[in-house]
């Protein structure tokens, strides 16, 4: 496991853990999904959510190497978390409104 590595995904589940609290504190939501969400609530518990599991399948997976396998359970558990939080932030978004390209 290198420490760069490490470092880089801890930042990158900080960010996303700081956009899913600011999305249920604040109803803030990030400038290129603003116009799609409609709860935003339910969106950043979704993230916080998919954080988690991103969280549980990086550290338990990849960065334990090939030879300890004794947590790569929790890593498929994790996988699955992601999956259901990703679900549930369709879940937040109106499928009715387009988003808006770049044109």
């Amino acid at each position: 496991m290198s420490g760069i590595e490490l470092t880089l995904a801890a930042l990158l589940i900080a960010v996303l853990a700081g956009v899913g609290l600011g999305a249920i504190t604040r109803g803030w939501t990030p400038l290129a999904r603003r116009n799609r969400i409609v709860r935003p609530r339910l969106w950043g518990y979704s993230i916080l959510v998919s954080d988690a599991g991103l969280a549980a399948c990086v550290f338990f997976g990849p960065f334990q190497g090939p030879d300890d396998s004794r947590l790569a359970p929790f890593a498929v558990v994790g996988a699955v978390v992601v999956f259901a939080g990703v679900l549930v932030q369709g879940a937040a978004l109106n499928p009715a409104k387009p988003t808006k390209n770049a044109s």
